[in-house]
């Protein structure tokens, strides 16, 4: 994905850059990621009530019997369930109506023309669709917070600890880059903090939902959001599994009105965006939360911060090392293909030959979009570290 500007200072919309119609395979990911967010509703009702009604009418008539009784109510908690994917259903088709415009994707309006491009859809996209609404619990949800504060609180800590004192002139002067900014929050906060940020995002999926919660959400708390009901599994209670959210937890638009054009997000693949000339020098904090660990090759994700950032810049890092692509074949990139995996002992020695001077070190133990609730939680040590640029 070449690299594109989604204007966020007054009306978000995408101001330039590519076009997906310009290359077929970038054709093809905008559309299957658009329309993924379309099939939702049919696709969350098929797979997690339809299937489940067949599979309890093949049990015997007994145990039909006894399930469907209070206070188990099997079928009745199917029901409610059906009632929260028509919720969530409604944000995604929000976000479908939206992105078509701004990701400049025709939608057609004949019922051949719209089926013929739903077939494009992939399971992985539709995967990344529930994923994605999933994550809106985590960055625009008054009980995301609690993740919030672990993983973007040292961030902002730092910048205000750094750069707080500045007056707000200054403070605007100090340009931040998110890479991997997903719905865009930590880029969001920062900018409403007083300075300027930019995100950058790769994933369609995650720049379309970015582009509607930013850019065409018309108050806060206008969506109901249920971000639990994906799995069956390990849920102390249906009134857990079934719990509502209501995001966004602030109106963005009308605070990022405040701000005087100092947030952006960008789109393209992070290595391509940054690594050549034209950005060596243009920011002076990178902050990547919950990132370093998508790169199949660290070297070339150093090599671009290293670029991006004047001399004496800040390197902020918080988040485990998941490697995204220990088990399969990375996407090809302009310097190939290749990949590895190594420890957090063998990144903090390889940060230094970069040219970086780490400065400060920490912890935060988080889950990723965690259910608090669930009798089964994953937690993340996640390392922190501030590095200069030397």
């Amino acid at each position: 994905m070449s690299q594109m500007e989604l204007d966020v200072g007054h009306q978000h919309e995408l101001d330039h850059g590519i076009n997906p119609y310009e290359d077929p395979e970038e054709h093809q990911a905008a559309v299957s990621s658009l329309y993924s967010y379309l099939l939702y509703r049919r696709a969350a009702h098929r797979n997690l009530t339809h299937r489940r009604r067949n599979a309890f009418y093949n049990l015997p008539c007994a145990h039909q019997d006894l399930l469907q009784k209070l206070p188990i109510s099997y079928l009745k908690k199917l029901d409610m369930v059906d009632d929260a994917i028509e919720h969530n259903a409604l944000l995604s088709e929000a976000i479908f109506r939206t992105a078509g415009e701004s990701f400049g994707i025709d939608i057609p309006s004949d019922k051949e023309g719209k089926k013929a491009l739903e077939k494009m859809v992939t399971p992985e996209d539709l995967d990344k669709v529930r994923s994605t609404i999933k994550q809106f619990y985590r960055d625009w949800s008054a009980e995301g917070a609690v993740e919030r504060d672990v993983c973007y609180g040292p961030v902002m800590k730092e910048l205000e600890e750094r750069y707080g004192a500045l007056g707000s002139g200054e403070k605007a002067g100090i340009r931040v880059l998110v890479p991997g900014a997903g719905l865009g929050r930590l880029a969001f906060d920062i900018a409403i903090a007083g300075f300027s940020a930019q995100g950058n995002e790769f994933s369609y999926h995650q720049l379309m939902a970015s582009n509607f919660i930013l850019n065409h959400s018309s108050k806060a708390n206008e969506f109901v959001l249920h971000p639990f009901i994906n799995t069956f599994s390990n849920h102390k209670s249906v009134t857990n599994q079934l719990r509502p959210v209501l995001i966004p937890d602030v109106h963005p638009a009308s605070l990022l009105a405040t701000t005087d054009d100092r947030f952006s997000m960008s789109a393209s693949d992070f290595i391509s965006g940054y690594r050549g000339p034209e950005s060596a020098g243009t920011f002076e904090v990178c902050a990547t939360v919950f990132f370093i660990d998508t790169a199949p090759n660290l070297c070339a994700y150093l090599e671009t911060i290293r670029n991006l950032l004047v001399p004496g810049g800040v390197w902020i890092n918080f988040g485990p090392l998941l490697w995204h692509y220990e088990d399969h074949r990375p996407p090809k990139r302009e310097e190939g293909d290749g990949s590895f995996e190594i420890s957090l002992e063998e990144v903090l020695e390889l940060i230094p030959a970069y040219g970086f001077k780490i400065v400060k070190r920490g912890k935060g133990n988080t889950a990723y979009v965690g259910d608090g609730m669930s009798m089964l939680t994953h937690s993340y040590e996640a390392e922190f570290w501030v590095a200069e640029k030397i």
